[in-house]
């Protein structure tokens, strides 16, 4: 749902990030749900990762700005810093028709039209006007590194997403 940025005064209150299409989203949610950021897997997490009190919160600039129950100074702040921030799926919305979790299409087999694995869906980036879908390919580069397709998740590029059998159709060619 968003990240946790830098400090907001000395009396612990933070910047929040949102990556929902609709910023205020938190503001209707009394706990949040903080995780580690991958920055600092290795170092001992500032708090055990896991929910947290919001005991104030409110819209600031492009983003939101929120005070935690026990972050009561700067320092304790900047130990959040970078931080996701979630909710559980049974605090949000079902998605519509022709909808998704990105979290739901992570790891789904990406197929061409005729049924043939091209790939598996690694991630997702938001591009403004549509979702791209990030599609680790089998082939590898000359580091090692999964070789990637970039595909536009519009209708033209993007068929059946079956999330049972964990399968997404995609109509894509390669860039030459």
């Amino acid at each position: 749902m968003g990240r946790v940025g830098a400090p907001f005064g000395v009396q612990g209150w933070v910047r929040v990030q949102t990556f929902s299409t609709d910023p205020d989203a938190l503001l209707d949610h009394e706990r949040w749900w903080l995780q580690a950021p991958a920055s600092r897997v290795r170092e001992a997490p500032a708090r055990a990762p896991g929910p947290v009190e919001v005991l104030e919160a409110q819209p600031h600039g492009s983003g939101l700005i929120a005070l935690f129950e026990g972050v009561v100074d700067r320092d304790a702040a900047v130990a959040l810093r970078g931080c996701p921030v979630a909710l559980p799926r049974s605090a949000l919305p079902a998605p519509g028709e022709g909808e998704y979790f990105w979290d739901d299409l992570i790891g789904l087999d990406a197929v061409d039209r005729e049924g043939r694995l091209v790939g598996t869906v690694s991630g997702l980036i938001e591009a403004g006007a549509h979702d791209v879908l990030v599609i680790d390919r089998p082939e590898r580069d000359a580091k090692g590194r999964p070789r990637q397709w970039l595909v536009p998740f519009v209708e033209r590029h993007v068929g059946r997403v079956d999330l049972t059998v964990r399968r997404i159709e995609v109509d894509w060619q390669e860039p030459v």
